[in-house]
C-alpha cells in the first residue's frame, strides 16, 4: 500500500470519528480543556457506557488522548488543529443554513 493510500485511509477513519452528533458535542464541550469522563457524561445526557464508547472511538481515531489520574479518566484533544476543524465545520454549516433561510424567504414571496 502506498503512503497516499495510507493517508487516505487514516483521513477516512478520522472523519468517520467526527461524523456523529454526540462525538461532535463532546469535542465542543472539551474545547481546549482536559476533562474527566465523569464531567463529560452528565453534560451529554447519555449513559456512561454510551459516552465511554464515543470517547473510545475518538481516542482510537487519534482525535482525543486520554490518561489516568487515579480512578479518573481524563480526555483532551490530541491536537489543537482538531478544535479548529470543528470550528470551521460549524462556520460552514451556519453559512449553509443562512443561505437556505434566505432562499426559503425568496421562495415564500
Amino acid at each position: 500500500m502506498e503512503v497516499r493510500d495510507l493517508i487516505t485511509k487514516k483521513n477516512v477513519e478520522f472523519l468517520k470519528a467526527l461524523a456523529d452528533e454526540t462525538r461532535l458535542k463532546i469535542l465542543q464541550f472539551l474545547g481546549d480543556k482536559e476533562m474527566c469522563q465523569c464531567d463529560i457524561i452528565p453534560a451529554m445526557d447519555k449513559s456512561q457506557s454510551t459516552i465511554s464508547q464515543h470517547l473510545q472511538i475518538l481516542t482510537n481515531a487519534g482525535v482525543l488522548e486520554s490518561r489516568k489520574d487515579g480512578q479518573r479518566s481524563l480526555y483532551k484533544l490530541k491536537d489543537e488543529r482538531i478544535r479548529k476543524i470543528v470550528e470551521l465545520v460549524s462556520s460552514i454549516s451556519k453559512d449553509s443554513l443562512l443561505e437556505i433561510s434566505k432562499l426559503a424567504k425568496i421562495i415564500g414571496k
